[in-house]
């Protein structure tokens, strides 16, 4: 059973406003596990602006969480920015 697990990481601020920040952790059929760092703008609608960004870490929930909470702001930052791009459509 896959199940995906969200552990929140804290704030940051983005062109005046609050963004909450959240580690995301799912594993895929083998087992391997995927991780992102989720973008939610605060004063939105929950659910509906969120922006993903994904790490290159494979790590459980947990180690995944620490692994976050050691990047630097400019780092984080710099995910958001990523999260933001447009992406070309999936094939």
């Amino acid at each position: 059973m896959q199940h995906v697990i969200e552990e929140h990481l804290g704030s940051i601020i983005i062109d005046g406003q609050r963004c909450e920040v959240a580690v995301r952790s799912e594993p895929d059929e083998d087992g391997t596990w995927h991780n992102a760092l989720i973008f939610r703008r605060d004063g939105r609608v929950p659910g509906t602006d969120e922006l993903v960004a994904g790490v290159e870490w494979h790590v459980p929930p947990g180690i995944a969480l620490q692994r976050a909470i050691e990047l630097p702001e400019k780092d984080r930052l710099e995910l958001f920015q990523r999260a933001l791009r447009p992406r070309p459509p999936l094939l």
